[in-house]
Order: C-alpha cells, then sequence, then structure tokens
C-alpha cells in the first residue's frame, strides 16, 4: 500500500508542479521520483539502478530531439515550407476553418504509419508558419493533431492495438476489423472538431486584418524585426528547393519504411543538409548554435523524465497503483466498470503511460470484469478506446515533449488547453462504440 500511495503522490505532485510552473520541468522529474524512492525505502544502489534504466529508456528520443529539431529549423529558414505556406494562405486567405481542417487530414495521412514521433514531425514544422501567420495559438495544431493520432492509432500496427492484442491473444487484423467502423466515424469526428477549433479561433480574431491601432503596432513591430527580417533572407536557399524537398522526403521515408533508428535518419540528414546548404564550416556552426538552446531544452526533460520512469517501473510502483485502482470501484458499479475504465482512460492513462497501462492496468481489470460478467474483449474495447487520447498528454511521454518542442509551447500550456478536449473527445468516441455495438453495456 505504501508503494501504491507515494506513487499517486508522486505523479500528484509533478503534474501539479508541471501545470503551476513552480518549478522547471527538469528538476521535478529528478527530485520528486528520488525522494520518493528514499521514502519507500530503497537504498542508493537500488536507485542508481532505477535511474540507470530509466535514462537508457528516454535516450534514443532525447538524441532524435536534438538533430530533428536543428534540421527542421534549419529547413524552414532556408525555405522549404514557404511554398506550401504561401499556397495555403492564398487559397485559405483568412478562412482559419480550412487551415485547421487541412491539418486534420495531414496529421491523419501523416499517422498511416502509427509512429507518434514522425506524425509530429511532418506535420508540426510544415503547418506551424501558418499558424503564426495566421494568429492561430499553436495548442490548437497540438489538439487537432492529438485528435487525430488518437483514432488512426487503432490500426493494427499502432501500438496499443498490438498490446491489446497480446493481452487478448488474439489476432491484431481481427481485432482491427471490430474497430473499422468506430475509426471511420472517429475521423468525421476529427474533422467536424478541426473545423470547430477553428471557428472558436476566428472568433478570437485569428486571420483577421488588423485595423487602426491594432495596425499601427503591427508596422512598429515590423519595424523593429526589419533587420532580422533581412537576415532571415539571407538564409534562403530557393535554388536548393527541390534538394532540400528530396532530402527530407528522404529522411521521411527512412522513418516510415526501413527499421532504422529515428535519431539515425536525423544525422544523416542533418549533416547532408549543413554541408549544401551551408559550405562555409563557420556558417555551419552558426546556424548549429543559433538553434542549440531550442534543441537542447527538451532533451534535459526528456533525460530527467527517465529518473521518474525509472523509479515508477524498477520500484514496482505502477504495479501497486493498478491494483489500487481497480480495487477502488465501488461494487454497485461491477456490471459497468469496463463503461467506468473508459471514460476515465485518459487521466489514468496520462498517470500510468502507454505500456504500464496495457500490461499492467488492463489485466487486472479484465479479471475484476470477469466477476461481473464483463468479456475480456468488452473491457479491452473501451479501455483501447478511451486511453488512445491520451497520447499526447501524458506528462512522462516523450512524444509530449517533442509536441512541446516543435510547437514552441510549454507543458503546461499543452495540458491545460488539450487535456480537456481531448477527454472529451474520448467519451463521445466510447459513446460512438457503444452506438456502433463495440462495447457493449
Amino acid at each position: 500500500m505504501l508503494l501504491a500511495i507515494t506513487g499517486f503522490v508522486m505523479i500528484f505532485l509533478i503534474i501539479y508542479c508541471l501545470l503551476q510552473t513552480k518549478a522547471h520541468p527538469t528538476p521535478v522529474f529528478v527530485i520528486v521520483p528520488l525522494v520518493c524512492a528514499v521514502v519507500c525505502g530503497f537504498d542508493f544502489k537500488q536507485i542508481a539502478e532505477f535511474v540507470k534504466s530509466g535514462v537508457t529508456t528516454t535516450m534514443p528520443v532525447a538524441v532524435l530531439f536534438i538533430f530533428s529539431i536543428v534540421y527542421f529549423s534549419i529547413m524552414s529558414e532556408v525555405g522549404l515550407f514557404d511554398p506550401l505556406v504561401d499556397f495555403l494562405v492564398k487559397h485559405a486567405g483568412s478562412n482559419v476553418v480550412l487551415v485547421t481542417v487541412a491539418t486534420a487530414c495531414i496529421a491523419t495521412i501523416a499517422h498511416l504509419d502509427g509512429a507518434l514521433a514522425a506524425t509530429l514531425l511532418v506535420t508540426i514544422p510544415a503547418m506551424l508558419p501558418i499558424y503564426k501567420r495566421l494568429h492561430i495559438r499553436p495548442v490548437v495544431l497540438c489538439v487537432i493533431i492529438g485528435a487525430a493520432m488518437s483514432i488512426m492509432n487503432l490500426l493494427p500496427w499502432g501500438g496499443p492495438v498490438a498490446r491489446v492484442g497480446v493481452i487478448l491473444d488474439t489476432d491484431v487484423n481481427a481485432l482491427w476489423h471490430t474497430l473499422i467502423p468506430l475509426q471511420i466515424v472517429g475521423v468525421g469526428m476529427v474533422l467536424v472538431f478541426a473545423a470547430f477549433m477553428g471557428v472558436l479561433e476566428k472568433r478570437r480574431g485569428a486571420g483577421a486584418v488588423p485595423t487602426g491601432k491594432a495596425a499601427r503596432l503591427d508596422e512598429d513591430a515590423s519595424s523593429a524585426k526589419q533587420v532580422t527580417a533581412e537576415e532571415a533572407a539571407a538564409l534562403k536557399r530557393p535554388k536548393l528547393f527541390w534538394f532540400n524537398l528530396i532530402l527530407t522526403v528522404g529522411v521521411i521515408a527512412l522513418l516510415c519504411f526501413t527499421k532504422i533508428q529515428l535519431y539515425a535518419a536525423f544525422m544523416i540528414g542533418l549533416s547532408l543538409a549543413l554541408i549544401v546548404n551551408f559550405p562555409d564550416p563557420k556558417m555551419q556552426s552558426a546556424r548549429i548554435r543559433a538553434h542549440a538552446g531550442e534543441a537542447l531544452g527538451v532533451p534535459m526533460i526528456l533525460l530527467a523524465s527517465g529518473v521518474f520512469l525509472g523509479v515508477l517501473t524498477g520500484s514496482k510502483m505502477l504495479e501497486a497503483m493498478a491494483e489500487t485502482l481497480v480495487m477502488i470501484i465501488p461494487g454497485f458499479l461491477g456490471p459497468y466498470f469496463h463503461i467506468v475504465m473508459g471514460i476515465f482512460a485518459v487521466p489514468i492513462g496520462m498517470m500510468l503511460g502507454t505500456s504500464p497501462y496495457f500490461f499492467g492496468l488492463l489485466p487486472l481489470a479484465i479479471g475484476v470484469g470477469e466477476q461481473y460478467g464483463i468479456s475480456p474483449e468488452n473491457m479491452s474495447h473501451a479501455m483501447l478506446i478511451g486511453k488512445n487520447f491520451a497520447v499526447l498528454v501524458t506528462p512522462h511521454a516523450a512524444t509530449t515533449f517533442l509536441c512541446c518542442g516543435l510547437a514552441g509551447i510549454s507543458i503546461k500550456d499543452l495540458l491545460r488547453f488539450c487535456m480537456p478536449w481531448l477527454w472529451l473527445l474520448s467519451i463521445i468516441s466510447l459513446f460512438f462504440a457503444i452506438l456502433l455495438g463495440i462495447v457493449t453495456v
């Protein structure tokens, strides 16, 4: 019981500090877990093993972040995304709704490979300049991508479906065939949601041409940034557009169709991009230094979050927490236990993370549900559908910080804005699943 209570307290403190900006995420992810491990009676040697195991897990993503951020930053400043931005702005004009719906379409297609990091790396760098130009908040971009990834994550090669297939000892394709009607409805739901977010942003003034005092303020800001704009223009490489495009497509192809490590693909891409676009070694160094702050900030957080993950899993806190969550469900809710778990899948998934949720909590929930006549398939469908919408708002997941870094927002802003919307969408998806007979009551 001590492990479970300490685990819940640790996660509560971490989320509270992240949301309230009481401290930078790096010391939060290090100090809080270490103190909790000491409270539970673990010695220095054991804690050191927890840290080593956790940091080893997050290391590849931290390296990926360093090279991918610098790569896409360079692609942006040399003008790779300018034609796309100009095209969409020209055809959408100030139509914010068209831009948000286009975002949903791009993210849905990009997530056909089931890779969260690849979807973020494809969608955010391409769409963020358009959002900035139309004064749409970056968090809106993130929540639309999160919604699209959540419904597309039901593909058979998606991680959650594969995990459920292992738990049920069933063919993942057969499991996916059951979920196809919900995916079709879900894609429509995501498009409607994207349009709705566009309407909300339009009401906030996004896409509007400033007039009067606002226009004068914009002119003043433009004058103040004139030197910066001239420097930016000097970095453009219009003659190398096709090379940069082919290079980027090649990097993405490596991500999607080979087993090469994600960070290795960006190492290769960044090396070629620097050599071709900036042959002068001094210029190469200057471009790397220009993006060093952005490229190193989040990897530090990712490596620090490895301490949290190591303590959480190595100390067996996760197992104790999962058992406690199952035990606290009141008896009269027993026949509807799967619905309860589906409704609260997002906050529970945020606390546990993907693998512990499916491999730790789901088997326990199935065991309890069977006592009330709930089939393992029924329980799994409800918990799978709900949990998918937590993929982008899990505070200790690497992709969450990757999203924050690419979009230039804080973890606090991401969680505060995206979590309520994604939780609502998960409940709506569960409702559709009940209507379609995928989850039975």
